[in-house]
Formats: C-alpha cells, sequence, structure tokens
C-alpha cells in the first residue's frame, strides 16, 4: 500500500510540474480575407462587397480597412442574416482604418479578442487583431494583420514581421490551431522571403495574385499582397473576385470591380 501511495504521489507531482497543454483538435472550416478598400466608398461598393463574401461561403471572413464599423454591421445583417457579427480593433490609422473579423455566430462562437501591439513598432503602424472562436468542439486563434504599405517601407515590414514571430510564438503556448491572414503589403522578392520566415505554414504562397495596382502610365500591375498561414494544412486556396475572373496577367487598365468593389480580391482557404 505505501509503493502504491507513493507512486500516486509521484504521478501528481508529474502532472502539477507539467506546463504543457493539450492541442486542440483541428477544426474545419473556411475562412477568408478581404481588404474593402476605404469601406464604404459608395453604396455601389458595398453591394458589391457583400455579394463576394456571400459567394465565399465563410463563417470568419477577416476584414481590413473599414472607415465605418456600423455602415459595415448594418450591411452585414441585412444582405448576410441577423446572426452575423462583427469583432474589430481601431487602429490608429490617419484613414480612420480598421481591422477585425466579419463572423456568422450561428455557425461560430466568438470566446474573446485580444489585440498585440507589437506591430505597431514606435506607435505608428497597425496592432495585431486576435479572435478566439470555437466551432464545435474545436478552438481556434484568428490572427489579421494590416502590414505597413509600399515597396519603400519593406523596412518597416521586416521589422513588423520580427514583432509577429515574437507574438505567434506567444499564441502558439495555447496549444490551439491559429490562422494568420490579412493584408501583409508583399510587394517583392523581400517580402516573400520575410514571410517564409514566419513559423506558419503558409497556405497562399502558391496564389498568382490577390490585388491590383491602378497606375494609368504602367498599366494595371497584379500584386500578391494577401495571404493566409496557419498551424493546419488546407483543403483549398484560392483568390475569388476578379482575381478569379479576370485572371491574373498583366492588362492595360484594371478591371471594372477595383473601382467598384476594391483594388484587393477575396482570398478563401477552407481547412
Amino acid at each position: 500500500m505505501r509503493k502504491v501511495a507513493l507512486a500516486l504521489v509521484a504521478v501528481m507531482l508529474i502532472l502539477r510540474s507539467c506546463s504543457c497543454r493539450s492541442e486542440s483538435p483541428a477544426p474545419h472550416v473556411r475562412v477568408a480575407t478581404f481588404n474593402i478598400e476605404n469601406f464604404p466608398k459608395h453604396t455601389q461598393q458595398i453591394r458589391g462587397a457583400f455579394e463576394e463574401i456571400q459567394k465565399l461561403r465563410a463563417p470568419i471572413v477577416a476584414v481590413q480597412e473599414i472607415t465605418n464599423p456600423e455602415v459595415f454591421i448594418t450591411a452585414a445583417k441585412h444582405r448576410l442574416g441577423e446572426s452575423w457579427r462583427f469583432e474589430f480593433v481601431e487602429t490608429g490609422s490617419v484613414l480612420d482604418h480598421r481591422i477585425g473579423v466579419l463572423y456568422d455566430s450561428a455557425v461560430v462562437k466568438h470566446v474573446k479578442t485580444r489585440v498585440h501591439d507589437e506591430t505597431k513598432l514606435e506607435g505608428q503602424h497597425k496592432p495585431v487583431f486576435d479572435a478566439e472562436f470555437r466551432i464545435g468542439d474545436a478552438r481556434l486563434r484568428v490572427l489579421v494583420v494590416h502590414l505597413k504599405a509600399g515597396g519603400e517601407n519593406h523596412p518597416v515590414r521586416t521589422r513588423q514581421y520580427a514583432a509577429l514571430k515574437k507574438v505567434i510564438e506567444r499564441v502558439s503556448r495555447d496549444g490551439m490551431p491559429i490562422i494568420l491572414l490579412g493584408d501583409f503589403n508583399s510587394t517583392g522578392d523581400a517580402d516573400r522571403e520575410d514571410l517564409s520566415q514566419v513559423p506558419l505554414g503558409w497556405l497562399t504562397q502558391p496564389l498568382a495574385c490577390s490585388a491590383f495596382w491602378n497606375k494609368e502610365e504602367e498599366g494595371c500591375p497584379r500584386s500578391r499582397l494577401d495571404h493566409v498561414l496557419s498551424t493546419q494544412k488546407a483543403k483549398e486556396v484560392r483568390a475569388a473576385g476578379a482575381c478569379e475572373s479576370e485572371g491574373c496577367n498583366w492588362q492595360d487598365r484594371c478591371p471594372l470591380y477595383s473601382e467598384q468593389v476594391s483594388d484587393h480580391c477575396p482570398v478563401v482557404v477552407e481547412l
């Protein structure tokens, strides 16, 4: 009996001293990211943006550049249904941009929102938005970013990536699946090298394009600015909107979509 008691004490001590946490089961869910340029620019954009979101069939949609959250959530409830909710954070942007997650509360349950300021650097840039969801028995951390724009600002983004790695390392301790998505403003090869160093699977690496650059003297070249990374593997990865219907080859003018909806396309991933 004494040996049994000692064995039980030993097991209890081991369990108490173990700092690891059990891994949450992997959720099966479709998620998307969509930079809706300065939403709402006009009535046509509201209609067009939500038509695109409805086509995605994703209950979790990360969004960027929302300037009027009241109009955004009102439009979401009207066009998608009363169960839709919008969690967001003020970014302090001079353009009054918000970032956040639009989600269907009938499908996923929002548990908690956190904000990580490391990517703001000296307070001049946007933070990381972090929403925790429950999907059935699974949990999921959704991190949304909107990194500094402009090819000339790659050094700033490199510093943001360094800060982002620390955020991911901290979030990973919870043992939940993580999905990181948003507008990374990855304008060149140096940005893509930074993306490859993020300690998550780069699901959108093969994407041909996700945004348009409207510059008259250079036509309308495409770029890969919007990305999704995760601890999980993907069943499907694609860019929607005009990136799907118009293709990603260079054209002498941008599609009408870029005026009516956004200069970015939605990017959707099924986990």
